[in-house]
């Protein structure tokens, strides 16, 4: 099976080929009749006691080339498929498929030296490799915030298709398309996802919904949700990381969106009234 280039195979070339491999096939099947002592030299039990009447047997067997008429010849009895194929100066690629055909089942291993009346088919394979550019669409990222009414929308960065180069390799037998596989893929430029927001109503905790909360981020952070304290605390209303835990926050306190954090504001309000903050808390 060799991989070439596309620019260099095509159907008129492999045609090529099986014609030149059949008028090969032909011209040595007119030779090759059953007389005795053809092949002789290619039986490799030639060696041992019983091999010079073994040279001198033979057998009388089909060999099909691709999509050509099978012709028969005679050839040495046991030889391997391989070598009937060389006696008939038939051209085998190294990587192209020789099976043995025998009572109409294919075999294999030791048990693919030839026998009487078996079939030696030779199965040209090629490979084709063509290189694909592919557009990958950009994926649309939705990002939820309650500083649009509920519904709305706004692009806030678009998005960009990526390409991808993909090698295909095709597998042909006889002309004909066995196999498909991709071979490797590799980006030429990466998608860009697009970046939308996306208004919804501020998540709802009964009991602390109404409270003031703009006034108690004002006066723990300045209104700043990326607020950092020194003394470990975070974000609009200061959260250490144990009590932003607790309230089921993950991550760092500053690192979430404000939404999130007035969440969690107003569940620790819930678990434990005004008292995580004792400077600030008179005013909710």
């Amino acid at each position: 099976m060799r991989v070439t280039p596309p620019s260099t195979v095509s159907r008129t070339a492999l045609s090529g080929r099986l014609r030149a491999i059949a008028t090969t096939t032909a011209a040595a099947a007119l030779t090759l009749t059953l007389a005795p002592g053809v092949a002789a030299a290619q039986e490799t039990g030639a060696g041992t006691v019983d091999g010079s009447s073994r040279a001198a047997e033979q057998v009388s067997v089909r060999v099909k080339v691709a999509t050509r008429p099978a012709v028969r010849v005679a050839v040495v009895r046991r030889a391997w498929p391989s070598r009937v194929l060389a006696t008939q100066d038939v051209a085998v690629d190294g990587n192209d498929l020789v099976e043995v055909l025998r009572d109409g089942r294919e075999v294999a291993g030791p048990r693919k030296r030839v026998r009487q009346g078996d079939t030696v088919r030779l199965v040209v394979v090629e490979k084709r490799r063509t290189t694909q550019r592919v557009r990958v669409p950009a994926r649309v990222v939705e990002v939820p915030t309650t500083k649009l009414a509920p519904g709305r929308r706004k692009v806030v960065r678009e998005g960009r298709a990526g390409v991808q180069r993909v090698v295909v390799v095709r597998t042909f037998h006889n002309g004909e398309r066995a196999t498909y596989r991709v071979a490797s893929r590799g980006w030429v430029r990466e998608p860009r996802a697009k970046r939308v927001l996306v208004g919804r109503r501020p998540l709802s905790v009964p009991g602390a919904d109404g409270l003031n909360w703009g006034a108690l981020a004002n006066c723990e952070s300045s209104g700043n949700p990326r607020a950092v304290n020194p003394a470990g605390y975070y974000g609009l209303y200061q959260f250490n990381v144990a009590t932003w835990r607790s309230v089921g926050g993950s991550g760092m306190p500053h690192h979430a969106s404000a939404g999130e954090q007035t969440f969690r504001a107003k569940l620790l309000y819930k678990s434990r009234g005004r008292s995580p903050w004792p400077h600030c808390g008179r005013l909710l």
